[in-house]
């Protein structure tokens, strides 16, 4: 379907601040569609019902105006800014996997390469596994976080930082043998960080900041235990059966720490979407790389909406057609950020809560209303 272009003009309000992050944007129609104004309301609909907290939102479309907006609550009688940085978990797997692609791309490795060329033996870790079966999770390795010796060493000290070679300690015995199935597991991209690291010789967030961050100009995204935050870290909403309190994240190291480079990320909106933008979009790969990060195998079916595994990413199917990104959950922190081929827009919602975040129905829902759709 032709998509209809629509021309918007883009209001930035910048709110002067110690950090200097963008705490609102807003963009109209010089058509007068109503776009920005449907956007904002769908926003505040969502922060309506009791279970959920604090939302922010970024999209930029096909031209390159963004609109970015936040509502509800970061902790009780404070409101959650634009400029908060969230916990956006799984998101983190598709810098990691960028970074090995990069690589690829120049030559220093080869997605064909076996662990066992990069790495030490590991117990658990199948040597002949593949960089691109760790990328699509067709590898069959258990996943690290299903170990319960983990998290009882997390709630022994609260202050511990995980490093990636510790959570490898932490890995079962294999699911599957390698190429015959997909199933989801952080385990590969911690992996693929070690991998980069064997590669580069540089820390992992090191190359964070020099080969994405720092070209695509993205300063609101950090990675706890490793480098301080570059703006001030959302209080989370905490949901069980039971309760509901609120968590400061960063006193809750060991936690977030078991992230490492599967889902350790924090960011905000803006910083998402935008990275979700070049990595579909620029030139952070190559056009022959992205194509074989779109090469999907069948989906895992454990994630509402998805219909493929590609290298790093998702594959989706919102609103009747394909889009490409990925998802992150954690205790903290709920995120998606997805990009619409046929539309151009991308799209990216954060939650600063975990259990009955919504992202999955929000992040559509945001693109239909952004893409005209009726």
């Amino acid at each position: 379907m032709q998509y209809k272009r629509l021309t918007y003009i883009l209001f930035l309000l910048l709110i002067s601040c110690d950090n200097n992050t963008l705490v609102h944007a807003q963009v109209s129609s010089a058509a007068g569609d109503g776009i920005s104004s449907a956007l904002e309301l769908a926003l505040e609909e969502w922060v309506t019902p009791d279970f959920h907290y604090g939302v922010s939102a970024a999209i930029i479309f096909e031209d390159g105006t963004e609109w970015v907006k936040s509502a509800g609550t970061e902790k009780p009688g404070s409101s959650l800014e634009t400029g908060h940085l969230i916990w956006i978990a799984s998101i983190t797997k598709t810098m990691t996997g960028a970074i090995i692609l990069q690589l690829a791309d120049e030559g220093r490795l080869s997605l064909e390469d076996p662990v066992s060329k990069w790495l030490p033996e590991m117990e658990n870790i199948n040597p002949e596994i593949t960089i691109r079966q760790l990328l699509n999770h067709t590898n069959g390795l258990e996943n690290y976080t299903n170990h319960q010796g983990l998290w009882t060493k997390a709630n022994q000290d609260k202050t511990h930082v995980f490093s990636a070679q510790e959570l490898m300690e932490y890995v079962g015995p294999p699911a599957f043998e390698p190429g015959t199935k997909t199933q989801y597991t952080n385990t590969s991209f911690v992996l693929l960080g070690l991998i980069a690291e064997a590669v580069s010789g540089k820390p992992l967030v090191n190359r964070y900041r020099k080969r994405l961050w720092e070209p695509l100009g993205l300063k609101q995204i950090f990675l706890p235990g490793h480098e301080t935050a570059t703006s001030p870290v959302a209080t989370a909403w905490h949901l069980t059966r039971a309760t509901t309190n609120t968590i400061e994240p960063l006193k809750e190291m060991s936690v977030i720490s078991t992230g490492s480079y599967a889902f350790g990320l924090f960011a905000n909106a803006q910083s998402v979407a935008r990275w979700g933008k070049e990595l579909f979009t620029g030139s952070i790969i190559s056009e022959k790389m992205r194509a074989e990060m779109l090469e999907f195998v069948p989906a895992a079916g454990n994630i509402p909406g998805e219909s493929g595994a590609g290298l790093g990413i998702r594959k989706y199917n919102f609103l009747g057609r394909e889009q490409w990104g990925h998802s992150g959950g954690s205790p903290f922190g709920s995120s998606l950020i997805i990009y619409d081929p046929e539309t151009g827009i991308t799209v990216a919602v954060l939650m600063n809560q975990g259990a009955r975040a919504g992202h999955f129905n929000l992040a559509p829902k945001l693109l239909k209303i952004a893409s005209g759709s009726s």
